[in-house]
């Protein structure tokens, strides 16, 4: 089966523009069910939400995950957890956030399948987020990227220090495209930077400073692989409004590894939506 989606994946980098070209592989495995099981609570706010929220000056310098699947890690360790922080110790320089910036590789390493030799089958954000409140992190310096097939037993007791108290999901899959918008604009106005996981059609890799889907991109296609993105802002005065993300493609990637998603879009192709509290 591995062999079989590999094929795939690579006839469709074959299809993209060769300025686009990536060997990035979407690492996000679905799991509705497992999705269900976490807590969820709706996000209250009394007040009128600000048009405009943006956590990109907190985010850590983009990096290209390359030929293996740790979106994942990525967006959760990599982006959110080093945005969060960053926020708490009241660090705002480029050259002290990335000093701080925690390991996608530690993550990835902690959730994956025992067989996944070659880091490429990808992990649950389920389990990663249960890695994060049970585990920890560890600083990038500690655990670089990448690191495939590393023991970890040398850094897990650092990890421990690093722990989050908690998560929870913001949406159920079937709720309505503008619940999920809501909840993901009120998680981001709340305070926090948001994980979410999606399917991925072509037209995303070749994604400009705005992501648009093509006409024929269908989320339900089967054949489409969950990719973890981590939301840092949105703007209602943006392209009708839309969710600022950073993605772990690389710098050549979209506006130099950020991108604009509209708000309809985003709820259209994404699944799950986590957050940290």
């Amino acid at each position: 089966m591995k062999t079989a989606w590999l094929t795939g994946y690579l006839l469709l980098l074959l299809t993209l523009p060769a300025a686009a070209q990536t060997d990035s592989i979407p690492g996000l495995l679905l799991d509705d069910a497992g999705y269900a099981q976490v807590p969820y609570q709706a996000i209250l706010i009394k007040t009128p939400l600000p048009d405009r929220v943006s956590f990109e000056a907190l985010c850590p310098p983009v990096r290209e995950q390359g030929a293996y699947g740790t979106c994942v890690g990525f967006a959760c360790g990599y982006y959110l957890r080093t945005i969060l922080e960053a926020k708490a110790r009241k660090k705002t320089t480029k050259a002290a956030i990335s000093r701080l910036a925690f390991s996608p590789s530690y993550l990835y390493e902690k959730a994956k399948a025992t067989n996944d030799y070659a880091c490429v089958e990808g992990v649950y954000l389920t389990k990663v987020f249960a890695v994060l409140r049970d585990v920890g992190s560890v600083p990038f310096s500690r655990f670089p990227y990448p690191a495939c097939g590393q023991q970890t037993s040398a850094v897990d007791q650092l990890a421990a220090r690093y722990r989050i108290r908690d998560y929870e999901r913001l949406f159920n899959v079937q709720d309505s495209d503008q619940k999920k918008i809501d909840q993901l604009k009120k998680a981001l106005a709340n305070g926090s930077p948001v994980v979410v996981g999606m399917v991925i059609p072509p037209s995303f890799y070749t994604a400009a400073n705005v992501w648009t889907p093509a006409p024929t991109d269908n989320p339900q296609n089967k054949h489409l692989r969950g990719h973890a993105l981590c939301l840092v802002g949105y703007d209602d005065n943006r392209f009708g409004g839309a969710f600022r993300v950073v993605n772990s493609f690389g710098k050549r990637w979209a506006d130099a590894g950020f991108c604009w998603i509209r708000y309809q879009d985003m709820a259209r192709f994404t699944r799950y939506g986590f957050v940290v509290n």
